[in-house]
């Protein structure tokens, strides 16, 4: 890992400019970040382009402090629409280069066709319609760049990148000592995310997407390496107090181990965890009490969802009315903005917090099916050759329970997600792919 920050330092040192200067130097930013992303562009510098892309949607997702006059990120967050345009714009004029095209795309065509037609029930059609664009092309463009970055750069571009996202993860974790009010919210760590409940989202794509770079070969890393991963992603996420992370990490690895045993039986224990949830939930809750961690899981407000529970059944009132084909997309921003104060007022803040509820709402029941049948032929697919696209499906699917960020694409989860999903679909493991046993250390 220290290899690839030194071959990429004046990279690195790039991005430090900038940041300063999106923070600190006013307007300059505006004209200077787009310079510098479309340099990288004319130059096909592919990796420093797909590496400004995360920078940015994690920057992005950045919460300004308590009482703060200002969002010295509002920055990122203006010109973030400029990565997927970006990407599809040097796609077309490299796109020769690109061949032959990953497929994972055209898994979700008939969703983003249903989602497309929602629009004319749209309540704000503009917003609508770039968040239509914006998903459909990082939905096409993140499987093109890894695609040809894994071709080009092999087990470089996967080291670099899990190296990348593992430093933001550290500085999370030293400003947690050294400016506690930009890393931490309502006494929890969110790193430099925007809010601790996200930063548990991204651990956990973070973990597997660590675990698969392993599996298939696509890189290797000293036992250091791997140390010292997995303690910047399980410190970070104890900090997080992030109940979703924890039980999502979880679920990813136990029912990984189990594939290694054998695949029937994990998905007989998936079965028993879907029929028993009741029952393992009053059984967590007595393991907490016993060991005295009610507050640190929260328990007092775990059943309801920390209020989530007040917005289903508003979203779920709300759907009748789009039941079939739904609003676009940001159609369930658009509900819940104008009811926040009434929500708030019955134990509710923010979104529906929940990735089938929004989507049900942006795409309706046929949208619904359209997306989750192209995740289950991905997984028809993927099964040919290993069984481990179950344990991250269970995952994934516990998750988005209880966050919306599946309906959204401009953040720094689903890019990972995305990753994962190419890996799976991509044919990047090839002969590659080994039957080895999953350890920390790796020499």
């Amino acid at each position: 890992m220290i290899i690839a920050y030194k071959e990429h330092s004046q990279f690195i040192m790039i991005l430090a400019i900038m940041y300063i200067l999106g923070v600190w130097g006013g307007p300059l930013i505006y004209p200077i970040y787009p310079l510098f992303l479309f340099l990288y562009g004319l130059r096909g510098r592919y990796f420093e382009m797909f590496i400004i892309a995360i920078w940015t949607l994690m920057l992005a997702d950045y919460v300004p402090v308590e009482n703060a006059t200002y969002d010295d990120l509002l920055w990122a967050k203006k010109l973030k629409p400029l990565v997927p345009l970006t990407l599809f714009l040097f796609f077309i004029r490299d796109r020769e280069s690109f061949k032959p095209y990953p497929k994972l795309f055209a898994y979700f065509i008939p969703f983003l066709a249903i989602v497309t037609i929602g629009l004319t029930d749209s309540i704000f059609f503009q917003v609508g319609f770039q968040k239509t664009i914006s998903f459909v092309l990082m939905y096409l463009c993140i499987p093109l760049y890894v695609t040809i970055l894994h071709r080009r750069d092999q087990q470089n571009f996967w080291k670099a990148v899990l190296t990348f996202i593992i430093g933001m993860l550290s500085i999370g974790i030293v400003l947690r000592f050294v400016a506690p009010d930009i890393a931490m919210k309502v006494g929890r760590f969110k790193g430099v995310l925007g809010n601790p409940n996200g930063l548990g989202v991204f651990l956990n794509l973070t973990f597997i997407l660590w675990v698969l770079i392993r599996r298939f070969n696509l890189a290797t890393f000293t036992k250091k390496e791997n140390i010292y991963i997995l303690f910047v992603i399980l410190l970070s996420l104890i900090w997080t107090g992030s109940r979703n992370g924890m039980m999502s990490m979880f679920l990813f690895y136990v029912m990984y181990k189990m594939i290694q045993v054998n695949w029937f039986f994990a998905l007989v224990l998936l079965a028993a965890i879907l029929t028993f949830n009741d029952q393992l939930f009053i059984v967590f809750v007595g393991v907490v009490e016993f060991f005295g961690l009610q507050g640190f899981f929260r328990i007092d407000s775990i059943e309801e969802g920390s209020g989530r529970a007040i917005a289903w059944v508003f979203a779920w009132q709300e759907i009748q009315d789009y039941f079939f084909i739904g609003g676009g997309f940001g159609h369930d921003e658009h509900i819940m903005r104008p009811n926040y104060k009434w929500l708030s007022m019955q134990g509710h803040s923010g979104g529906v917090h929940n990735s089938y509820l929004s989507m049900w709402m942006d795409a309706g029941i046929l949208g619904v099916t359209a997306y989750f049948g192209g995740i289950i032929a991905i997984i028809g697919k993927t099964m040919k050759n290993n069984y481990i696209i179950i344990a991250f499906v269970t995952s994934i699917a516990f998750n988005i329970y209880f966050e919306s960020w599946l309906v959204a694409s401009l953040n720094p989860f689903t890019i990972i997600y995305l990753m994962i999903l190419t890996i799976f679909i991509g044919n990047l493991t090839g002969e590659d792919y080994v039957q080895d046993e999953f350890s920390i250390a790796d020499e």
